[in-house]
């Protein structure tokens, strides 16, 4: 912060020896020219220390996932991965009146607009994720499966000469913890591991 008020002063000080007598007439000039100057060696000063800042990873999001009962007709019970690629995730559901016996899960691989998808449900209701952008990792429980959001962010400043405010998130990362058993089912294939 106090490299944003150095550089207002400096630049305000060179201005008056330049402008002198017209100092006060070109004030919005000055100002312009001031406030620009500040705000570039401000940023600068951010993104060429930024680096030596440490990092922290911050839950964003943390949503419990639902254990749903699928149809074992329309899944491949080993992978739950749907059998139809002309289904959404609801109509997997288990009907109630049905003859045979459901199987659970708290989650499904289905296809949709061409794309691999995760569909789960939170609250009551149907969800998914491209599973491009996700990672998935075994949760602590095997009765346990939730959702979170993580970002990256780096560790504010104890030093008062730099700002943090203009200090981007480095990433935000979306990931299914769900039971281990869920896990160990998913093919290696499709398991991209966190990277953070």
């Amino acid at each position: 912060m106090y490299i944003f008020i150095l550089s207002i002063l400096v630049v305000s000080f060179i201005s008056l020896c330049f402008f002198k007598k017209k100092f006060w007439e070109n004030r919005y000039l000055v100002l312009l020219i001031t406030a620009s100057v500040a705000i570039v060696v401000t940023l600068s000063t951010n993104f060429i220390t930024r680096n030596k800042l440490g990092t922290t990873n911050e839950n964003i999001v943390k949503k419990e996932i639902q254990l749903i009962s699928f149809n074992p007709s329309l899944i491949d019970s080993t992978f739950f991965i749907s059998n139809n690629k002309d289904l959404g995730l609801s109509e997997h559901n288990y009907k109630k009146d049905s003859t045979t016996k459901p199987v659970t899960s708290h989650y499904l691989f289905y296809y949709d607009n061409g794309g691999l998808k995760l569909g789960y449900a939170t609250n009551g209701t149907w969800r998914y994720q491209y599973l491009s952008k996700i990672y998935i990792a075994p949760s602590t429980d095997e009765k346990v499966a939730y959702y979170t959001k993580v970002k990256k962010i780096y560790n504010e400043r104890s030093s008062k000469w730099v700002s943090s405010i203009s200090l981007p998130r480095i990433k935000t990362i979306k990931c299914f913890y769900l039971p281990p058993s869920e896990y160990a089912a998913i093919p290696d294939s499709l398991i991209r591991k966190i990277p953070i």
